[in-house]
């Protein structure tokens, strides 16, 4: 059984809908599919069905990132015809781009590449996955995304990064973009492991249990106790010993556990994110935790107990709890906890367009009589609604699709030139988090 929860203004829910979903819905649309494994990106999701052989994606569509040969947003799953028949090792998603391994070792991506974080040679977009031919030869078992950057990790333990460079943030030694994979520095004799990207950073684990983190640190997101960019991989000192097991990065945090079952976060707290009770940096005990994962500003962590806690940013229902607020401390996703509610009172999806019509048709109604309400208040949220370019029946025949064409919508994603300085931090990320301008 597959649930979304969280922001799905862009169909990423794949409900059929652009609806936020404040609690666990079951994604009946993959019901059957026997789906192994789900990544998310920033507007869109993909799902690999390993007794198909099947990759599914869906959510927003621009620059080809849902690899169907188009820009169009859909909004319930599709499979990507690409893929179809290839076993998956692994998918990873960045902003607007995706990758996947193949058990052979091979690397197909897609979707945005204006910095080259495809790795294809080019910075040319790609509708559909491509093969890495910059890795003929040699096998990759792991990838990670960041925003427009790509990191891997072959069998042999090397590491690779390409893409966008500015922060040092691909382990190169410079702030240079590369538009095919360059093995990265690090220390002779440690083969890595794992390895994750923030939006900024990247996040790699030795053979030895060693973390390494490099990259943007404008926030102390690095954990090396100050603010500095490092351009090549930099043992994290502090976890020295501690033995790394899993590690995720979020928009401007990170999250590290250990063998042993202990949690670890640093970096960006505004929202109480790294989870410790305050907005200070440092370990957060809590029962025994197995798996750990980040969205941009919200955190999730399995327990042995197979409970599911999440905290951070809240405002759109990703958290799971029925609510719409931040959390600064851990809580328990009843939904989908065995001390919870153990999934009972999960909803399921419709697809069916002829019940969405009579939603939207009441929709429509309640939406003219509020828009001009809307336009006071959006400075509020986390997004920007900009009607410049559309009126308001365009927007009601919108909310009624289950796909939308490049043409219905736009974005806009900030300019980050380094200005001034060795740290390379960007001055111009916006305070209110907004990312990029949709309709």
């Amino acid at each position: 059984m597959l649930v979304g929860v969280l922001v799905g203004e862009d169909g990423q829910l794949g409900h059929g809908d652009a609806e936020d979903r404040l609690s666990p819905t079951q994604l009946s649309a993959l019901d059957g599919e026997d789906i192994v494994s789900l990544t998310c990106g920033a507007d869109h999701t993909t799902a690999f069905s390993e007794s198909q052989l099947k990759v599914f994606s869906w959510g927003w569509g621009d620059f080809g990132r849902l690899g169907h040969g188009n820009s169009t947003d859909f909004f319930i799953p599709q499979p990507i015809k690409a893929l179809q028949g290839i076993t998956i090792r692994q998918i990873a998603c960045g902003d607007s781009h995706c990758l996947a391994v193949t058990m052979e070792g091979e690397v197909q991506s897609w979707g945005r590449n204006q910095n080259g974080q495809l790795g294809l040679g080019t910075t040319e977009d790609s509708l559909v996955p491509q093969k890495i031919e910059a890795f003929q030869g040699i096998n990759v078992k792991m990838v990670a995304a960041g925003a427009e950057h790509t990191v891997a990790i072959t069998e042999d333990g090397e590491l690779y990064g390409w893409g966008w460079g500015r922060y040092g943030n691909l382990g190169l030694g410079d702030r240079n973009d590369r538009n095919i994979p360059e093995k990265a520095s690090v220390i002779s004799d440690e083969k890595m492991v794992l390895v994750a990207c923030g939006w900024r950073h990247t996040i790699s684990v030795s053979s030895s249990g060693d973390l390494y983190t490099f990259g943007w640190s404008k926030y102390g997101q690095l954990g090396h106790g100050d603010f500095k960019d490092h351009l090549v991989p930099h043992k994290l000192q502090a976890l020295h010993g501690q033995h790394i097991s899993q590690i995720s990065g979020g928009w401007r945090h990170t999250m590290a556990l250990t063998s042993e079952g202990k949690l670890y976060g640093w970096g960006w707290n505004k929202f109480g994110q790294v989870g410790v009770g305050d907005n200070k940096d440092h370990c957060f005990p809590m029962e025994k935790v197995v798996q750990i994962s980040c969205g941009w500003r919200h955190t999730l962590a399995v327990t042995a107990r197979h409970n599911l806690y999440s905290w951070g940013r809240g405002t759109n229902g990703q958290l799971g709890h029925k609510e719409a607020i931040d959390r600064n401390t851990p809580k328990l996703i009843e939904a989908l906890s065995k001390d919870g509610s153990g999934g009972q009172h999960i909803e399921s999806s419709s697809t069916d367009p002829s019940a969405g019509a009579i939603f939207f048709c009441f929709f429509s109604i309640y939406l003219l009589i509020f828009l001009n309400l809307i336009r006071m208040i959006n400075r509020k949220y986390d997004f920007i609604l900009d009607r410049s370019r559309i009126d308001p029946v365009t927007m009601i025949l919108l909310a009624g699709k289950l796909s939308a064409f490049p043409s219905d919508r736009y974005a806009v994603v900030p300019d980050e030139m380094v200005q001034g300085g060795n740290n390379g931090n960007d001055a111009s990320v916006p305070e209110n988090d907004v990312k990029r301008m949709r309709l």
